[in-house]
């Protein structure tokens, strides 16, 4: 997950004040809720290792947006067509491309590189393991550092039938062979207070993809076909799932007096079936 990756300088001046916990009985929460049953004996190593040398934990504030459920799983599923779209844009020069089924390679360009690996699909639940390395002016020398994110999401409908997703991720950082000074003067406050704003403007932006695709169909089948770093089939797979939403989008004009007026609730309706990867 992109939210999470290691802040430069610039991203925490731009972030505002930390919302989000450290708490030890938050980080004893998100532990319990990793589905450790159903990972393999690889990512369950893994997933171990950094729990039990966690340098940083964070549990980031709770985001809630509009988005239709089965593009939000395809967009958190797909980290390099989101990369892909802001590069487009112009918004960022973050690189991310794919590495295998499951993988990727990132880098900010700002110092730090790294390898990504989707470990669990729930689609309720993701576990994201990433490790990398930071070279760069804050440092005298090269620090290497790996993490778990948990990212736990919900799906309901509004009162007027709108999708809404609503979500939170909890992340723990193994930092290795970072004093504690250091830690607490540059890496504690660089992740928690960029990893705060990152997961929120990443929230909105899958927001504004949705509110796209239902209103401006032209467009995004365009922005689809300039997205050339990404796999042929995950680009049509995205071109299709915005044109559902603008044809429901078109027929959701028309009044229906069936709509509901009961408050925002839990629903299965356009809930992707579970997905469990094998390794």
């Amino acid at each position: 997950m992109l939210v999470c990756w290691p802040a430069t300088a610039q991203a925490a001046k731009q972030a505002r004040a930390p919302q989000g916990t450290s708490s030890r009985e938050a980080r004893d929460e998100a532990m319990r809720a990793i589905p450790y049953n159903q990972l393999d004996r690889h990512a369950r190593i893994k997933v171990g290792a950094v729990l039990a040398n966690t340098t940083i934990y964070r549990h980031l504030p709770s985001e809630t947006i509009e988005c239709d459920a089965a593009l939000f799983v395809f967009l958190v599923e797909h980290p390099d067509l989101v990369v892909n779209m802001w590069e487009v844009l112009g918004v960022s020069d973050v690189e991310l491309l794919r590495a295998g089924d499951h993988a990727f390679q990132a880098s900010d360009k700002a110092g730090t590189r790294g390898h990504i690996e989707y470990l669990f699909d729930g689609p309720q639940v993701h576990v994201v393991y990433a490790e990398g390395t930071y070279t760069g002016s804050l440092l005298p020398r090269p620090v290497h550092g790996r993490c778990v994110i948990l990212l736990r999401s919900n799906y309901l409908r509004a009162a007027d039938g709108r999708p809404i997703v609503r979500s939170n991720i909890d992340a723990f950082v193994y930092l290795e062979n970072v004093g504690v000074g250091v830690l607490a003067k540059t890496f504690q406050p660089l992740v928690t207070s960029s990893a705060d704003h990152n997961f929120r403007e990443t929230t909105r932006f899958l927001a504004s993809v949705h509110r796209a695709a239902e209103t401006n169909y032209a467009g995004m089948q365009r922005l689809a076909q300039k997205l050339t770093k990404i796999d042929d089939g995950d680009r049509r797979e995205f071109a299709d799932l915005t044109t559902q939403l603008a044809v429901r989008a078109a027929l959701a004009e028309t009044p229906s007096p069936a709509r509901s007026a009961n408050p925002a609730r839990p629903s299965t309706a356009g809930r992707p079936a579970p997905r469990l990867r094998k390794r």
